[in-house]
């Protein structure tokens, strides 16, 4: 999978502080920082504050509803013909 779509898959499940989503999405903090910058600047995710750790969560319906279609894709597969 993609570097740039793992960042998203990963918040399909919720929220997440950028720690937590660089180990799920299997990318350093640097990386997965710089991923949640451009998703924020582009207003596809948001952000939660709690002290110093910020917590990141899809903040676009339409995002979210294409990755849940891509996922449903993938496990039920193409029909023959």
């Amino acid at each position: 999978m993609c570097a740039r779509l793992r960042p998203l898959m990963a918040l399909l499940e919720g929220e997440l502080c950028v720690c937590d989503l660089a180990v799920v999405a299997q990318l350093s903090e640097s990386a997965a920082s710089h991923a949640l910058r451009l998703l924020r600047a582009h207003r596809v995710v948001s952000v939660r504050r709690a002290g110093r750790i910020a917590y990141y969560r899809l903040d676009d319906a339409h995002v979210r509803m294409l990755l849940d279609l891509a996922v449903a894709h993938t496990v039920l597969g193409r029909p023959a013909g």
